[in-house]
């Protein structure tokens, strides 16, 4: 009979010499074990790499949004904001929510190395005060980065809001600190609950349910004191930090229950934590989303939802076979997957909205968004750039393949770009104005963001024109810079495509044609588009001939220096 580490018998309370003694032990260890990890790292570097991601991040920030001149919104407006924001912001908190229940009884939110797994868990050492600093650190790191992001969104809404910027920035602080410690507090009691799956599924979705419903009718909604946090650089009601209270109490209560964590999760999430780590450290964004899906235990269907016709006379063209392919891949999509994709689609027509209301730093939210859906659409490219020993058996030139591999995404948003569009419409006051210029620009939107997820999949492609023992020495500081753009620049060319939404607001500004600005921002959105689909397609091409230009200028060097002895 096969057992698992969950039924290895735990003693319930090991003697009290045992338990100080092991205790020690463990924090020995820990101790030792981050000594030998920072190394010879100096006390002054440290502060130093603090000091310039810190200053260059905070004063790019602040350059960014003081260098928006966005005119403050009206009275009219302000009351509609204080009127429908804590809906709208506690649909936030509903989707962490959602996320860290099915985090939880997904095995989730803690991950340790796996000699913790092996050794300490299975130790004398209690469990409980095992798992505890982990779980601190987990809870910490993600209050913090909701902090970050909150502050950041905050001293923005705080220059068109009434309100001084600092105060803006630390309600938006604390709306982040506290939606980020929901769902640590959620996922930790979610596994230690033992939540089925099916039943984390609905409930979840039952809360993002009622929230979207107090958002569209005004009804109570049941995370509306979490949105109301988000207003405290506007108004302070003390009655909304009851939502801080049910964070704090629920991630005690998750603290309490670590005893009752899996092993046999933790043991299969150290490995996967890290091969990400690893695949972070490389920049291997591909490797990163394939490991996250598995920490989230979404497999992809054995078989497709339809299955397309087979050509079993053997007549099919090459690129139909592609076309059949793609779609095959697509269909095996999870029913959770496409529910994502969906809701990234739905924010990507709120944030543009929000673009035409006047909010124009909300395109940049655009341009990571639809990064984000490109890189999830984009599945059929994935997969062959991942088998690329098979794209190179075949008669074709790699980039002619990789091109055909992007007809089926680009058809498959199409009903997404509906989602955006009605989203948009609906954010927009439902306007029969807005509803020619909303359907113009969906579908161009959502594929020139896209296209930011084609160009971080193909540039990730391997280079068969490089030899194998090229190394390129470079300094520490460009090598930090390389890096910077290769992350940033697929986000720049979806934002190049995204930033056309304000065209129709500039128009609507000036008394001109909104119609006709909608049409031209979605000529240049497709015309740029197409632009990267021919980049695809030239890669190799383009490749090529600058290695053989850059070999010919070192023959010809050499050649120089030789004749000159």
């Amino acid at each position: 009979m096969s057992t698992t580490l969950d039924d290895a018998p735990v003693s319930s309370e090991p003697p009290a010499e045992l338990a100080s003694t092991s205790l020690g032990a463990l924090k020995d260890l820990r101790r030792t074990r981050k000594l030998h990890r920072l190394g010879n790292l100096d006390w002054f570097e440290a502060m130093y790499r603090v000091y310039l991601v810190g200053g260059f991040g905070g004063g790019t920030v602040l350059w960014i949004s003081s260098s928006i001149k966005d005119q403050p919104v009206s009275a009219a407006t302000a009351q509609s904001v204080l009127t429908h924001a804590p809906a709208v912001l506690g649909l936030l908190a509903a989707i962490a929510f959602i996320a860290g229940i099915r985090g939880g009884a997904q095995g989730g939110p803690l991950a340790l190395e796996a000699a913790d797994v092996v050794h300490v868990m299975l130790s004398p050492v209690d469990r409980l005060r095992a798992l505890l600093r982990p779980a601190g650190q987990r809870l910490r790191s993600s209050a913090f980065s909701g902090a970050l992001a909150g502050a950041i969104v905050g001293q923005l809404a705080g220059r068109r809001l009434p309100g001084t910027l600092v105060a803006w920035a630390a309600g938006g602080a604390l709306f982040g600190a506290t939606v980020g410690a929901l769902w640590v507090a959620v996922a930790l009691l979610s596994h230690a609950l033992r939540v089925p799956r099916w039943i984390a599924t609905v409930v979840g979705l039952g809360a993002v349910a009622w929230q979207a419903a107090a958002v569209a009718w005004k009804v109570p909604g049941p995370f509306d004191q979490f949105g109301s946090l988000g207003l405290w650089g506007w108004r302070q009601h003390p009655v909304d930090l009851v939502a801080v209270a049910i964070t704090i109490i629920a991630a005690a209560v998750g603290l309490a229950l670590l005893r009752r964590t899996s092993l046999d999760a933790l043991a299969r999430r150290s490995a996967l934590v890290a091969q990400l780590k690893f695949a972070v450290t490389m920049q291997d964004l591909r490797t990163v989303i394939l490991l996250r899906r598995q920490l989230n235990q979404e497999a992809t269907r054995r078989r497709p939802y339809l299955r397309l016709p087979d050509d079993r006379r053997g007549t099919r063209s090459l690129t139909a076979s592609v076309w059949r392919r793609g779609w095959h891949g697509l269909l095996r999509f999870p029913v959770s997957r496409l529910v994502r994709m969906a809701a990234v689609a739905a924010a990507m027509g709120v944030t543009q909205a929000m673009v035409i209301r006047g909010t124009s730093p909300a395109f940049l939210a655009t341009a990571i968004l639809g990064f984000l859906l490109g890189l999830e659409v984009m599945e059929p490219l994935s997969q062959e750039v991942d088998q690329a020993d098979r794209a190179d058996a075949l008669p074709i030139e790699r980039g002619e393949l990789m091109v055909r591999h992007l007809l089926a995404p680009a058809v498959a948003l199409l009903p997404f770009s509906v989602v955006a569009a009605l989203a948009a419409y609906l954010t927009l006051g439902a306007n029969s104005t807005a509803l020619a210029p909303v359907a113009i620009l969906a579908l161009p939107t959502l594929l020139g963001g896209a296209a930011g997820g084609v160009v971080s999949i193909i540039k990730d492609m391997p280079d068969p024109f490089s030899p194998m023992n090229n190394q390129a020495f470079v300094p520490p500081e460009m090598a930090g810079f390389t890096t910077t753009i290769r992350i940033i620049w697929p986000i720049v060319v979806s934002a190049a495509t995204t930033c056309t939404v304000l065209l129709p607001r500039s128009a609507l500004r000036n008394g001109q044609s909104v119609v006709g600005a909608s049409i031209r921002g979605a000529i240049g959105a497709l015309l740029f588009t197409a632009l990267v689909g021919y980049w695809v397609k030239v890669r190799d091409r383009l490749h090529q001939k600058i290695r053989a230009f850059m070999d010919e200028g070192r023959a010809y060097s050499s050649t120089q220096r030789s004749s000159a002895r």
